[in-house]
């Protein structure tokens, strides 16, 4: 019987240099610009939509959609990490005969980019206003196709497989038709209107902002208790708490609950509002909690959502009298709220000046420390306030009911499940979605408003000139979009949509899996699988993965503003861009943070860099020992003509395939919905990097190529053999590993016995590996004699015997396993330095003892190799001192008082010890036991 290799390639024609000697030391900068540019000449990355199963092609697609970052933005670890995961993805798709795309491209982001603008004219000495709208977005967008995109050519430096001709752009032509179009047909549904309601605002930037871009930080502040009394008794007051006294300025009534039998009286009654002196009434109303504070509460419709929703239900007036730059001023309709003295003044200061005011007049009960959430722009970090503005709305309820149901089915899995529990948490709490912004750089809201009857108003795709209505001119509105309603259409926009026939879309849409950080879920994760539903009528992908977070040592997240990042370039300088992947890769479980040394990159990094190092060397070893010989095909070779390393390695490398399979896998649900023993499965790169860090490093380099060493070096049918599993293997080993460390796996590829000019590994097949099996007689008497190695390695190490010296060891096995042994007896001698004797039952002589599984015992007499006595009293000597620990360890662990005070982790670390001790002194009484006698 044969074994078959359909994937081997062909000898039929070969690159002129494809056997050159590979230098002794892998470097990675002679390598990874070429290799990745040959690989874009060849158009590698460029996905055919006509190829797609979906449109009549013989391809079943694979879609990935790349975050857009910022188009500003630089390469940082964070992006390294989200890339590489999505790239990883990417490149085992492509190789498993999937037509894949991954979309690329960025994002205009309104508020960042025009930040960095607003800077520089104030670097000059002047301002936006000052300039004008439309030589401000000028300016921005010459700014923009001067320096953006700079991200998207960096990302190739760390081996990014994206489809370049297809970059997209959120305020490219084509994309600001969709947003246009998603606009008008959500208003037209009526789930987009025009609002009178509180939303977050920050001074800073001078624009609203949604709720998941006001950001809550924890913040320890003081809470102000302040007596308001009761109109016509003065002796008589109420005690209102509040961390905000600046807004009292703006009260219209102080609410009571209904229910709370301490104020019922004073309802339909008026309080004096310290420092105006005006009266404002007592409402009854079930948003005051009797529980909480005195359980009366100010009401400051303006400048408090929750106060605005009170004011709407009891018809209060709605003063503003904080202005849009984050000062005390009056509003329209707040006429003598504010004194002169704190017109124009900073909010905070004002604060000072409202408190020292209140203490003076005796009106301040008392201060207190008080810790909150304070929120703030997610953009500046300056602390957003409150204010009664109009802005555009978006109704997310409707939009929201077809985007839970699509995770609750199983249409749509997210990993890790808990984020779930969240997704859920927010959709089910969901609140309207303000869309507009005060900014200049971005889509410009698409409704028209004529000059000359203000109830003319027009909503429409294309730019108007002139009134539909009455002919007359129209101004379209100042406002601009958030940035995230182009992102949420990102799945659809960029395959054609609105065009509901272009070809990319029906062959793409929906896509497969979404890499992203949770930080975004609701931000853009949920939006682009609620306009999905909205707009497409099905989710835009099936799988979303929620990586987690690069951090330091110290577990903070790494950001410039701390000092504590990593510059990727900084990595792929020094060791190569494969280094990082793969350390980034080994490093993240399933949702986990990796975490990394800024302070030391040689230690973070070496993992990755000692294993293409060790990869390298294989690489040379094979080639240093096949040349440009002709290697016989693996198929042509019998499975009589394997040797017992043959049969192995070749049947580890099964195992290996269908665990690596298992890792990343399965591409998509079996019948497009996720079940229930399916949702969890796949996407545990760091198990698929172990296996083939296990699979390349323990097996292939440290057994197989140490046991076949003395047969390629003599000639004959055997060394052919031998030649063919290993190159069949490398080749495959490569294969599995290329998603991971592209660059070296393709140097290395493109040099073996047998390469076809111009292919690439990037493009060759998937391994696919036989069905399940017991392990082989030949493949498990090897494993035997690994045990028999590993065992003998182990003594010398125990006892300190030199790797130079040669010893003996004594065996007790079954007749099968005497006969194999023996027959092996030349490898295991190469490999350990030792000499078997077959015996019925172990000597007396002092010496080391292991039973292997199976039964099979090893004796090594020590007696000449060490000094017995010596080495017993050492012995001894620390299983006493062992014993004492322990025994300090056990007793520490069975008081109550300890597990009830020690933090959980310190306790979780001590059985951890106690665990690993006890293994110890097991393992130490019985080296006692069999040098020493007991």
């Amino acid at each position: 019987m044969s074994i078959s290799d359909t994937s081997l390639p062909s000898a039929a024609s070969t690159d002129a240099d494809a056997f050159a000697d590979l230098p002794a030391q892998y470097d990675p900068a002679a390598t990874e610009a070429r290799t990745y540019e040959r690989w874009e000449q060849a158009g590698v990355f460029t996905a055919d939509a006509a190829r797609s199963s979906r449109i009549g092609g013989d391809r079943e697609p694979f879609t990935v959609l790349m975050p857009p970052p910022n188009v500003t933005a630089v390469l940082h670890v964070g992006h390294g990490l989200n890339d590489t995961v999505q790239d990883v993805l990417v490149r085992w798709a492509r190789m498993k005969g999937r037509e894949t795309l991954w979309m690329p491209g960025t994002d205009h982001a309104g508020i960042a980019t025009q930040n960095i603008i607003e800077r520089q004219l104030a670097d000059e000495g002047t301002t936006r206003q000052a300039i004008g709208r439309e030589a401000f977005v000028e300016r921005t967008a010459a700014f923009v196709e001067r320096t953006g995109g700079v991200i998207l050519q960096q990302l190739r430096a760390i081996g990014a497989s994206a489809d370049w001709s297809r970059t997209a752009y959120t305020l490219s032509p084509e994309l600001s038709r969709a947003v246009r179009e998603a606009f008008v047909r959500l208003y037209d549904r009526g789930l987009i209107y025009r609002g009178h309601r509180v939303i977050h605002w920050c001074p800073r930037c001078l624009t609203s902002l949604s709720d998941e871009e006001a950001e809550p930080q924890e913040t320890n502040g003081t809470l102000y208790h302040i007596s308001y009394p009761v109109a016509g008794d003065p002796s008589r007051s109420i005690t209102i708490a509040t961390t905000r006294p600046e807004t009292m300025l703006g009260d219209v009534a102080v609410a009571v609950n209904p229910e709370d039998e301490r104020y019922r009286a004073l309802v339909g009654h008026d309080v004096i509002l310290p420092i105006l002196d005006r009266p404002i009434p007592v409402i009854a109303d079930e948003y005051a909690d009797p529980a909480f504070g005195t359980g009366v509460v100010k009401i400051t419709p303006a400048h408090d959502a929750n106060d605005f929703e009170v004011g709407r239900r009891h018809g209060l007036a709605m003063p503003v009298v904080i202005d849009q730059y984050g000062k005390m001023d009056e509003g329209a309709d707040a006429a003598g709220r504010v004194p002169p003295a704190l017109r124009g003044v900073d909010r905070f200061e004002a604060r000072k000046e409202i408190v020292r005011q209140l203490e003076a007049a005796g009106r301040l009960v008392k201060k207190e420390p008080h810790t909150h959430n304070v929120r703030h722009c997610y953009r500046c970090d300056t602390v957003v306030e409150p204010r009664l503005s109009d802005q555009w709305f978006v109704r997310m309820q409707p939009l929201a009911e077809p985007a839970l149901d699509g995770v609750r089915s199983g249409r749509i899995r997210i990993l890790p499940e808990r984020h779930i529990a969240v997704y859920e948490h927010w959709l089910t709490n969901i609140r309207d979605w303000n869309i507009s912004r005060q900014l200049w750089w971005g889509h410009r809201v698409p409704v028209w408003y004529c000059q000359n009857d203000a109830s003319h108003v027009t909503v429409t795709v294309d730019d108007l000139a002139s009134c539909p209505q009455c002919g007359n001119a129209v101004r379209q509105d100042e406002d601009v979009l958030d940035t995230w309603f182009s992102s949420w259409l990102w799945p659809m926009s960029t395959l054609g949509w609105p065009n509901e026939s272009a070809t990319d879309l029906r062959a793409f849409y929906p896509s497969d899996v979404l890499v992203t950080a949770p930080e975004i879920l609701f931000f853009w994760v949920a939006r682009m699988i609620m306009a999905g539903y909205a707009f497409m009528g099905d989710a835009p992908f099936h799988s979303v993965y929620l990586h987690g977070t690069a951090r330091d040592t110290q577990g903070r997240k790494m950001s410039k503003s701390l000092g504590n990042g990593i510059d990727p370039f900084d990595v792929i300088n020094l060791y190569g861009a494969d280094a990082l992947r793969y350390t980034l890769i080994a490093g993240m479980g399933l949702g986990a943070d990796v975490f990394l040394d800024p302070a030391d990159l040689e230690k973070t990094f070496a993992p990755g860099r000692n294993f293409a190092t060790k990869l390298w060397n294989i690489g040379r070893f094979l080639l240093s020992n096949v040349g440009r010989d002709t290697v016989r095909p693996l198929a042509q070779v019998q499975e009589s003509e394997l040797t017992r390393a043959d049969s192995w390695i070749l049947e580890r490398l099964d195992v290996a395939i269908r665990e690596c399979d298992r890792a990343i896998g399965p591409l998509a649900p079996i019948r497009g919905t996720w079940l229930d023993d399916e949702r969890g499965a796949g996407l545990r790169l760091n198990d698929y990097a172990e296996t083939t860090r296990r699979f390349v490093w323990d097996e292939l380099a440290a057994w197989y190529v140490e046991a076949i060493k003395t047969r390629l070096l003599t000639p004959g049918d055997d060394q052919q053999v031998a030649r063919a599993v290993l190159v069949h293997v490398f080749d495959q080993a490569l294969r599995l590993l290329h998603p991971i460390v592209p660059f070296i796996t393709e140097a290395l590829w493109q040099r073996l016995p047998g390469h076809v000019d111009g292919t690439f590994l990037a493009t060759a097949s998937w391994p696919t590996a036989k069905p399940p099996r017991e392990m082989s007689v030949p493949a498990s008497q090897f494993d035997l004699l690994r045990d028999v190695v590993a065992a003998l390695r182990t003594i010398r190490s125990e006892y300190n015997i030199a790797p130079s010296k040669t010893i003996s060891a004594f065996v007790i096995a079954t007749e099968e396993r005497r006969r194999m042994l023996d027959d092996e007896f030349s490898l295991i001698n190469r490999l350990s330095r030792t000499g078997l004797a077959f015996v019925e039952e172990a000597p007396t002589a002092p010496g080391a003892s292991v039973i292997l599984p199976g039964g099979t015992e090893l004796i090594v007499p020590l007696e000449g190799l060490i000094d017995i006595g010596k080495e017993c009293a050492r012995l001894r000597t620390e299983l006493a001192n062992l014993e004492k620990q322990l025994g300090a360890l056990e007793g520490r662990l069975r008081n109550p008082g300890f597990i009830e005070r020690a933090p959980s982790q310190v306790v979780d670390a001590e059985r951890a010890k106690l665990e690993e001790w006890t293994a110890r002194r097991e393992q130490l009484a019985r080296r006692v036991e069999g040098l020493c006698g007991g």
